[in-house]
């Protein structure tokens, strides 16, 4: 566990301080790194050269953090592009499917009514009911699909050997590398409207050549998993069948009671679980399920988590410790491949910067 503030030596609190601060420093980065992307979307040069006069300015007076972005960056970025054409794509022809139903609601109201049960779900406070408003869940796509598939994305393609040089889990990381060609089972857990697998298939098409995605299983679990079939899933599971030669299986999941036993053979089948910001909003309700699910899982599984914040991460890293109560959690190697990924200092910390908390983990 942590040291308590006032447990701590001057030399540590100054070090806890110096980590905060380098902390402050790459999110102020990040959010003019975030401006100028902005500014040049819509074509706004003055807004643009204004952010990145002050993005130098900020680089000049931290030397160290300047080398260090340089080394980090990133050098695949035909292959990122090529993934994510394959995101709007799918997106695109999703919505297409809407627009060409009969519809009671505009895009807008849509997004509108999706605002109250996304409140929810950051505050853990969601229920089964706020999903039975199929016009909020399509807004919740609307809104989160294409930047949790491009997350996805853009997180696993720094598992690339030009990328994850710096990392300190070099062996962690290249071990999942290597895993990826043979993926072919991929289960979502708390799949919402399947932006995850969506995600992995885009990284698989664009980062992985060699891997054959025609032959790819999606097993998407959900604990409300027959509203997003009515309002999504019904739509992309053709998109993914038709144009991949994939299959999907959807079934009811629920993370805070144990793991189903009629679900053991698909976790078993499966070469990598997805699970996005479902750890949070289910707050500290997920032990015994994910016990259960690494102990089921195939040697060699892959498991990737995605959070708002870290806080829940860190308590799995701590359930999995050797000194922790003998626990299948055991046999899992992490890596952090987020913000903090090449800076083994900021990784402890509660926060990161210029977006979420992202660990993976392998079953050795």
């Amino acid at each position: 566990m942590p040291k308590a503030n006032s447990q701590l030596s001057d030399e540590e609190k100054q070090a806890k301080k110096q980590l905060k601060a380098d902390l402050k420093h790459q999110r102020k980065v990040q959010k003019l790194e975030t401006r100028i992307q902005h500014a040049i979307s819509r074509n706004d040069p003055i807004v643009e050269q204004s952010a990145r006069e002050e993005l130098d300015e900020l680089l000049r007076n931290n030397d160290r953090l300047q080398h260090q972005m340089q080394q980090e960056k990133p050098s695949n970025d035909e292959q990122y592009d090529e993934s994510m054409l394959l995101v709007r794509d799918i997106f695109h022809r999703l919505l297409s499917t809407w627009d060409k139903k009969e519809q009671s609601f505009s895009k807008a109201e849509q997004i509108q009514r999706a605002k109250d049960l996304l409140h929810h779900m950051t505050k853990g406070t969601q229920a089964l009911t706020m999903f039975q408003d199929v016009t909020a869940l399509r807004g919740y796509t609307r809104k989160k699909f294409y930047s949790r598939a491009g997350l996805v994305v853009e997180s696993l393609g720094k598992l690339s050997p030009e990328q994850s040089s710096l990392s300190n889990k070099k062996d962690v990381i290249d071990a999942c590398w290597n895993n990826l060609e043979r993926i072919n089972g991929v289960c979502s857990i708390g799949c919402g409207p399947g932006c995850d697998a969506v995600g992995l298939l885009a990284f698989l098409k664009g980062y992985v050549p060699n891997h054959n995605a025609s032959s790819m299983h999606f097993i998407l679990l959900d604990y409300a998993m027959e509203e997003w079939k009515d309002a999504v899933l019904d739509d992309l599971e053709p998109i993914l069948t038709k144009s991949f030669a994939s299959t999907v299986t959807c079934e009811h999941c629920d993370v805070t009671i144990p793991l189903l036993e009629k679900h053991a053979h698909l976790i078993e089948a499966s070469d990598i679980f997805l699970t996005s910001y479902l750890l949070t909003e289910t707050r500290d309700k997920w032990d015994a399920y994910f016990i259960q699910l690494v102990e089921k899982a195939k040697e060699g599984a892959i498991f990737f988590f995605a959070e708002p914040l870290p806080w829940q991460l860190h308590r799995l890293i701590r359930m999995s410790a050797p000194d922790s109560d003998p626990s299948p959690l055991q046999s899992l190697r992490f890596a952090w491949i987020d913000s903090s990924m090449n800076h083994p200092e900021l990784q402890e910390l509660d926060g990161r910067a210029g977006g979420p908390a992202i660990l993976l983990a392998i079953k050795v």
